[in-house]
């Protein structure tokens, strides 16, 4: 009878340790695994946002002449500065003139007027000009320089020597001087001000 009960309390301890090590491996398992779901997650939500381009990010492909960027989509011209142009007139003789009677082109040329919104995407205050340039381009590749376009006042002209603090957005007028013979099939150049690889950072916009 004394062996009977030995038997029956070894039988007890024998199920008493195979449960602790069926708990065990439960336990470790369940830890392991809710371990691995966050890295997991961690892993994928920052691919998932490069891929989505930042929800609203500018374009990351590259402009050229013959592709242009569209009127209306925004493009990383320089470093925190991105420009869109939203429209262009491309004869504005009269409209400079109904804003002042001695805004008049030189002999040959027509005013052309770009709206153009610019946007401080950077981290510091800083005026445009500082940073970007601006410039008319026609088909005979002889870029022209806004500010000795236009000399005297334009409706709406975006000031691009008003500093600009983070995440501040101007939209106005470019106002440029151009040959008529040099007006079709024109683009808006941007590129940075100071830049070492002028053919990889020059953006091109499209007018029309």
């Amino acid at each position: 009878m004394a062996s009977t009960r030995v038997r029956n309390g070894l039988a007890v301890v024998a199920i008493g340790v195979g449960l602790f090590a069926t708990l065990g491996e439960a336990s470790t398992s369940k830890t392991s695994t809710g371990n691995q779901a966050p890295n997991a997650g961690q892993t994928s939500a920052p691919s998932a946002s490069a891929s989505s381009g930042g929800g609203g990010a500018p374009p990351t492909t590259a402009s050229s002449k013959a592709t242009p960027i569209p009127i209306g989509t925004a493009k990383e011209v320089a470093k925190g500065w991105t420009v869109k142009v939203n429209s262009a007139n491309l004869d504005a003789d009269a409209l400079l003139a109904a804003g002042n009677q001695f805004n008049k082109p030189k002999a040959g040329e027509k005013f052309v007027l770009i709206n153009v919104t610019v946007t401080n995407a950077g981290d510091k205050p800083e005026a445009p000009y500082t940073s970007l340039k601006l410039s008319y381009l026609p088909p005979s590749g002889i870029a022209v320089d806004g500010l000795l376009s236009c000399v005297l006042s334009v409706s709406d002209e975006i000031d691009t020597t008003a500093q600009m603090q983070p995440g501040a957005v101007a939209t106005g007028n470019l106002c440029f001087s151009v040959k008529i013979a040099d007006i079709p099939n024109g683009l808006l150049l941007g590129e940075p001000q100071f830049t070492m690889d002028e053919n990889k950072d020059q953006q091109f916009f499209a007018l029309v």
